[in-house]
């Protein structure tokens, strides 16, 4: 089980994707615009975790945490 940080949660919640693939997709699309290191750290983070969890990992654990 992938776990998220408060900070990762709300930062999921920004793109409001229920699926994990479509948010992997957004997050690399908004990436080069995002002006601060801590952003784009915070990003690359969320990023890593989502592309080494299962689809249903996702839908069972991050959007039952962030609804």
């Amino acid at each position: 089980m992938v776990h998220f940080s408060v900070k990762e949660l709300n930062f999921i919640c920004i793109f409001e994707s229920r699926s994990r693939t479509q948010m992997i997709a957004d997050i690399h699309c908004v990436l080069p615009h995002l002006d601060e290191e801590d952003m784009r750290a915070l990003s690359r983070t969320v990023l890593e975790k989502l592309e080494n969890m299962t689809d249903k990992e996702f839908v069972e654990g991050v959007l039952e945490l962030v609804q």
